[in-house]
C-alpha cells in the first residue's frame, strides 16, 4: 500500500512539470539585416520600447548586417529604411520573437 502511494505521488510530481505552463517567447537580441535591393538603404532605424538603433553607415545592395537591439519587453518593434531613389519601406509591427532576420525588397 505503501509503495503505491509513494509510486502515485511521484507520478504525480512529476507530471506537474511536464504540464508546466508554457514559457514567454524571448525576443531576439539582434536582427539580421539584408539589402535585396539594387540601392543602398542609407538609413534604416529599428524602434523598441521607445528606443531607436540606427545602422551607422549605408547597407550597399545585397549586403547584410546585424544590428543589436535594446532590452525588450515586448516582441514588436517598428522598422523603418530610406534609399537615395526616394524609396521607403515601413513596417510598425514586426515580430521579433518569430524572426530575427528582415530582408529589403522592392
Amino acid at each position: 500500500m505503501i509503495f503505491r502511494i509513494v509510486t502515485a505521488t511521484g507520478l504525480l510530481l512529476v507530471a506537474g512539470h511536464v504540464i508546466a505552463a508554457p514559457s514567454k517567447p524571448k525576443p531576439a537580441s539582434a536582427l539580421v539585416i539584408t539589402n535585396a535591393r539594387e540601392v543602398p538603404a542609407t538609413d534604416i532605424a529599428i524602434e523598441a520600447n521607445g528606443q531607436t538603433v540606427r545602422i551607422k553607415k549605408p547597407l550597399a545592395p545585397q549586403a547584410k548586417t546585424t544590428l543589436k537591439l535594446p532590452k525588450m519587453t515586448g516582441c514588436q518593434v517598428a522598422i523603418a529604411a530610406s534609399f537615395p531613389d526616394e524609396a521607403s519601406i515601413q513596417i510598425d509591427e514586426f515580430d521579433v520573437c518569430k524572426d530575427d532576420t528582415i530582408r529589403l525588397t522592392d
